[in-house]
C-alpha cells in the first residue's frame, strides 16, 4: 500500500441506490441519483475540473428522500437531499466553496 499523489479539492458522492417499490424505506434514489451523477460529471467536465473535483456514484448514504437523490459533499462534510440533475451546477459551485 502507498499513498496516492492524486487528491481532489472536492468530492461529491451521489446515491443511486435502487430498492423494490414496496421496500419500507422507499424505492431509493435510483433514477434520480443516476441522472444527478451524469449531470454532475458533465458539469465538472464543462468546468475543466475533472482532476480536482471527483464525482462518485454510491449506494445508500443513509438518507432516503421522497424525491430526488442524496449527495454528500466533501470536504464540506455536508449532505443534501432531494437533489435533482438541475441542481448540478449549484452543487459543484458549493463543493468548490463558491457562493450559490
Amino acid at each position: 500500500m502507498r499513498p496516492s499523489p492524486l487528491l481532489p479539492t472536492a468530492h461529491l458522492f451521489v446515491c443511486a441506490n435502487a430498492r423494490p417499490l414496496d421496500d419500507p424505506l422507499g424505492p431509493g434514489c435510483s433514477a434520480a441519483g443516476e441522472a444527478l451523477f451524469l449531470e454532475l460529471k458533465r458539469e465538472v467536465a464543462r468546468r475543466g475540473s475533472l482532476a480536482t473535483i471527483w464525482v462518485t456514484k454510491t449506494h445508500c448514504l443513509g438518507i432516503c428522500p421522497k424525491r430526488g437523490a442524496a449527495c454528500a459533499i466533501y470536504p464540506k462534510k455536508q449532505i443534501v437531499t432531494e437533489a435533482e440533475s438541475t441542481d448540478a451546477a449549484r452543487l459543484v459551485s458549493s463543493a468548490q466553496g463558491e457562493a450559490p
